[in-house]
């Protein structure tokens, strides 16, 4: 009787730590794009702005940023990154610099279109496109605090072949303290590690199973998304046959990845009806673990303290709720 009661215990816990935990709701949010968690606090691009607040209430203590092409306006969704003692936001456009104390420092305009900006200490990671020779290529590149570019890190031609197939495996970057990581999942389960100043100090390799491609990979794509561009522009590239291409036979390793308190968290394209599968690994590319946790689009989730946070819907109160999940 009494190896039936620990027995019933142990699998109640078991079970239980499987369930996340509704931490709150944001009656507020419209369409959220970017989250993270830093410092006590939560930031949400929402649209064209970026709400704060505070982790222990919950309550909203920021708006930061507004549409427009102004002072302290965005032309497009703003994305977020935190470094230690300034909070980033940038648009393709703009990058907007702000004190922890939500004051703005200062604003750049960015002379030609980036799509991705990353803080490494005073320096920042830009990615963007480039010409060369009448062909695009996607460029990663390394420039100081006053725009001045140090160095090239990638380079790699934007192949017209691989424009033919929906899903493709896009170069992504990320910055953790001093390092800038560059996965290329074109290669495979591959990332190159630099430190601020450009330098390469080491790959990440591994070999994984491959991911054959599904339906339910087509369709969960097209929700991310109209999620993220909205019904319109969603339905215009319906209508033009963008998500009629057809996929690769096998998906790229790498769907996407953040580096967050010395861990790397890699999201891979396997998934079930509810969640997705993630490697764990340490900064120098050591595999820890293999977890599946629930299904989120693109940066609506962040990693803290050994646990998972995401934003979700719930569709019967039409609210957006954040979650957590012990790992």
């Amino acid at each position: 009787m009494k190896k039936n009661v620990i027995l019933c215990v142990m699998c109640f816990v078991l079970v239980a730590d499987v369930y996340p935990e509704v931490l709150t709701s944001f009656p507020d949010l419209a369409r959220p794009y970017w989250f993270r968690l830093d410092g006590g606090y939560i930031y949400i691009s929402d649209l064209y702005s970026v709400l704060v607040y505070d982790m222990k209430t919950f309550k909203r203590v920021a708006k930061l940023g507004r549409q427009g092409e102004g002072p302290g306006e965005f032309r497009s969704l703003p994305k977020i990154a935190v470094t230690k003692d300034r909070l980033i936001l940038s648009d393709p456009y703009k990058i907007l610099i702000y004190s922890k104390t939500f004051k703005l420092i200062k604003e750049i305009k960015l002379i030609s279109f980036t799509d991705l900006v990353f803080p490494v200490e005073d320096n920042f990671v830009f990615k963007g496109s480039r010409d060369v020779d009448r062909e695009e290529y996607n460029v990663f590149a390394l420039y100081n605090s006053r725009l001045e570019k140090i160095k090239d890190l990638l380079i790699e031609p934007d192949n017209e072949y691989d424009r033919k197939f929906f899903i493709l495996p896009f170069s992504q970057s990320r910055t953790w303290k001093d390092r800038v990581f560059i996965a290329q999942p074109r290669k495979g389960f591959y990332m190159d590690v630099f430190d601020k100043d450009g330098k390469k100090l080491y790959h990440i390799e591994k070999e994984v199973e491959k991911v054959k491609s599904e339906e339910k990979h087509r369709r969960f794509f097209m929700e991310e998304i109209l999620h993220i561009v909205g019904r319109s522009r969603y339905e215009r590239a319906k209508n033009r046959g963008v998500f009629d291409k057809p996929m690769m036979e096998f998906l790229a390793p790498i769907k996407n990845f953040w580096v967050v308190e010395n861990r790397i968290y890699v999201k891979t394209h396997e998934l079930t009806d509810t969640k997705e599968k993630f490697f764990i690994l340490d900064i120098k590319g050591n595999i820890l673990e293999t977890v599946f946790l629930p299904k989120t689009y693109r940066e609506l989730l962040t990693f803290r303290n050994n646990k998972f946070y995401y934003l979700e819907e719930n569709e019967d109160d039409e609210v957006w709720e954040l979650h957590s999940l012990d790992l």
